[in-house]
């Protein structure tokens, strides 16, 4: 063996040391805070893996759904959640491959998410439930209405992800995009790095809050955790997502439910939001000025205003 090929098996292996160091190092790190924490847990042990949620108030049943991404989880609804349960039941789920939902190491596709909701309000909630739910969960919402009509009630939708997105497939780059997260170090070692502090500190005082001065100190530092949670295994959702395979047509199932649907958008809502008033002839759009992309965190007396 020649000095090269010598140099170059021993940069890889200390280039593979350095990332599973990283990477333990992040575990580390999260594990000892535990800002997401919470004495009354409850669990729903589902086919796909055991899902976390909160239950909250009585009255006729409300399903949250946060937005569909690693770094979310259930606490977007933590300031409406009370006022709320004061009506309702509230259920405030985490999904699958979020928060403190177990993240398995599967392709994540929209109907796995579909089923998600039929059997949880099939099993635990067990009677027709009304949704409200964020971004790209409204697609899976519409298919879960579609498949389920007697057990889905109203959807009310904060900042849907346009019709564009959604019909959005996967192509060849994509999918080798997402076989390359995937990859045990490397992909778990890139999936950190991308989804850091500084990245998520940005992204709420660019897309998720208007006014950045309401953005909390703790706020950005959770969903950190979150998206850190069970060994960043968070990326195999992120590496569905950028993939594509969580993306899914909605438009027959628009014209085919006839579940009320509403809107409640902001400034940063696509402006191809009102195309979605084409396919259902029960929708209707509410707008909230100056707020960002999570209205629920950053104008929560608002958001239940419209609710």
């Amino acid at each position: 063996m020649n000095k090269k090929i010598k140099k170059l098996i021993a940069f890889a292996a200390l280039t593979g040391t350095a990332m599973y160091a990283f990477n333990k190092f992040i575990d580390y790190t999260v594990n000892r805070r535990r800002l997401t924490l919470d004495k009354n847990e409850n669990y729903y042990v589902w086919r796909n893996g055991t899902i976390y949620y909160e239950k909250k108030g009585s009255g006729t049943p409300l399903l949250l759904i946060h937005d569909l991404n690693p770094i979310a989880s259930s606490y977007e609804w933590r300031k409406v959640i009370d006022k709320l349960s004061k009506t309702h039941t509230v259920y405030a789920i985490d999904l699958l491959g979020c928060g403190k939902s177990d993240k398995p190491a599967i392709s994540y596709v929209n109907y796995l998410y579909v089923e998600l909701v039929n059997d949880f309000i099939e099993h635990v909630i067990q009677q027709k439930t009304d949704l409200l739910v964020t971004g790209e969960s409204f697609t899976f919402a519409v298919m879960a209405a579609r498949m389920n009509q007697s057990m889905i009630g109203k959807i009310t939708a904060i900042n849907p992800t346009d019709i564009t997105y959604n019909v959005q497939s996967p192509t060849e780059c994509r999918k080798l995009i997402k076989r390359v997260f995937e990859i045990p170090i490397v992909g778990t070692f890139i999936y950190n790095l991308i989804a850091n502090k500084v990245t998520i500190q940005r992204q709420f005082r660019e897309k998720y809050y208007y006014d950045a001065t309401k953005i909390s100190y703790t706020l950005p530092d959770i969903y950190y955790e979150t998206a850190h949670l069970q060994g960043s295994n968070g990326k195999y959702l992120y590496a569905s997502m950028l993939g594509k395979y969580t993306n899914i047509n909605i438009i027959h199932a628009l014209k085919l439910i006839d579940q009320p649907i509403h809107f409640i958008v902001t400034d940063a809502a696509s402006e191809e939001i009102v195309d979605y008033m084409k396919y259902h002839d029960q929708l209707t759009i509410d707008h909230i000025e100056k707020a960002g992309y999570l209205p629920q965190l950053e104008k929560p007396e608002k958001v239940l205003e419209l609710i």
